[in-house]
């Protein structure tokens, strides 16, 4: 494994930006020095072979990437690259990011993809969708249970893990579903039994509990929720919760026309949520247990939340509920539909005014692809709607979600330190990942560089997605994903 610097990198955190040069050995960090120290460090590391590096001995003609330059070197994840210019030390890759704009951020963690493996394939498998998280600088993953067969036992979370272990090409964690005994009752010792497991409990990200009936329709509800949260021998395992009131939910689901794509926010209105979050919170409460709250849509979910702070509850906000609004749905059609619905404009604006007072923990992508054919589109050259008799929710986001943070950066409405935060140490502390979310020494060397000035398009070709879409495409961004290193590799 190659021994890799990054000089003179802006590298940034939850508290700032300071200038820094980072040692990269053995897929960690081994150390993060002051700029112009990380050369002299690697010329007197003991590698692997026990041989001195030294600084006079060179290679010429290779090694040394600037992004002061026009491109990139090695494995293209969907953009244009070009070979290495410079120099290395010996077994080492010198990447010089200087350059006006050039920023180095943790590795992205998204706590909330569904990347529809097993028994979904033709949406979207761990190859295919990882390989669009690390385009995006996502470098690890948190895949929930709603599949097929859904993740709910034993050996469907072994199986689950055995196929991610094969194909997924980023970190990785996978939630667990509650299931049920024959007599009806909730079951927990399917959970148990992987929790305990010595291997398959270092994978387990926790559990998920739908409140509300959403894709896949899997079991929870009120009832499932209290059953985990009482439960003491899982008092360590997080919980987090598609908060919806099913109760809510029927009320208004006759609301819903497949002829008018629009009606899906009638029948899944805000207060299904805000009744859900209330539920949720007061159960974490009763119990004394953290729960996280799945994409929150409104600053009244918010509200409620914000009352049970000292009970740990903690909340995420997806990308969709930010950049897309209920005006948008005679643009898309059901390509518009997810669960919850994307909201009007002005819960939207004050939405991201919670954003920027720091009110929403993590930012994490809900990454969840159908095919067009799923979502009533026809032939996708056509764009001829069609109304199929299930149109399920769901979108795909994991490649665009921090290029869209990028942007709004770019345009001054927060700081690189608030994508930091939330897409990197707090998601990290949330479900308790140890030497990850943070660019420090010993940890793992997942670290994304990116362009803040650098202009692109959202284009059909550039997507990595199986499914080949995204309400994005068309959108100019500016601000991308220049190299992502995983592991201490450069991909």
């Amino acid at each position: 494994m190659k021994k890799i610097l990054l000089k003179n990198a802006r590298v940034v955190s939850a508290d700032g930006i300071d200038e820094k040069d980072i040692v990269i050995s053995g897929g960690k960090i081994l150390k993060v020095c002051e700029s112009g120290e990380g050369e002299d460090l690697l010329a007197n590391i003991v590698d692997e072979k026990n041989e001195i590096t030294v600084a006079a001995d060179r290679e010429e003609g290779s090694g040394e990437q600037s992004f002061g330059l026009s491109g990139l070197a090695g494995a293209d994840l969907g953009g244009g690259g070009n070979g290495l210019i410079g120099h290395s030390l010996r077994s080492c890759l010198i990447i010089d990011c200087s350059a006006d704009d050039t920023y180095v951020l943790p590795g992205l963690i998204d706590a909330h993809v569904h990347f529809r493996e097993p028994g979904l394939t033709q949406k979207g498998d761990f190859a295919s969708e990882s390989r669009a998280a690390l385009a995006g600088g996502i470098t690890t993953i948190f895949d929930m249970p709603n599949t097929v067969p859904p993740t709910t036992t034993y050996e469907a979370f072994k199986e689950k893990v055995r196929i991610a272990e094969e194909k997924c090409l980023c970190n990785f964690k996978l939630f667990i579903g509650i299931g049920r005994l024959k007599g009806g009752d909730f079951d927990l010792s399917e959970i148990e039994k992987v929790a305990k497991d010595k291997k398959l409990g270092k994978f387990l990200a926790g559990v998920k509990v739908y409140m509300g009936c959403s894709t896949g329709c899997m079991e929870g509800g009120e009832s499932g929720l209290e059953k985990i949260l009482a439960e003491k021998s899982l008092k360590k395992i997080p919980v987090v919760v598609h908060a919806e009131d099913q109760n809510c939910l029927n009320e208004n689901e006759g609301k819903f026309d497949p002829a008018d794509a629009a009606s899906h926010g009638d029948a899944r209105p805000q207060e299904c949520a805000v009744e859900g979050v209330k539920i949720a919170c007061h159960l974490a409460k009763k119990y004394d247990r953290p729960i996280h709250i799945a994409h929150v849509t409104s600053r009244a979910e918010l509200e409620v939340i914000k009352k049970f702070k000292d009970e740990k509850v903690t909340c995420e906000v997806s990308p969709r509920h930010l950049f897309l609004s209920d005006e948008m749905y005679g643009q898309f059609g059901h390509l518009l539909k997810v669960n919850p619905p994307v909201r009007s404009r002005e819960i939207v604006g004050d939405l991201w005014n919670a954003v920027y007072d720091g009110e929403v923990d993590i930012f994490a992508s809900d990454h969840s692809p159908h095919t067009l054919e799923e979502k009533g589109v026809g032939a996708a050259d056509s764009g001829t709607l069609r109304f199929a008799p299930c149109l399920p929710s769901g979108m795909p986001e994991v490649q665009t979600m921090l290029s869209l943070l990028l942007n709004e950066v770019a345009h001054g409405k927060f700081g690189l330190k608030d994508i930091a935060r939330m897409c990197c140490e707090n998601p990290a502390r949330i479900f308790g990942l140890e030497k990850v979310g943070c660019v420090a020494d010993g940890f793992r060397a997942d670290l994304v560089i990116v362009d803040l000035g650098e202009k692109h398009e959202i284009t059909r070709e550039s997507l990595l997605y199986k499914c080949g879409w995204s309400c994005y495409e068309g959108r100019v961004l500016k601000g991308a994903v220049k190299r992502v290193v995983l592991g201490g590799e450069i991909i």
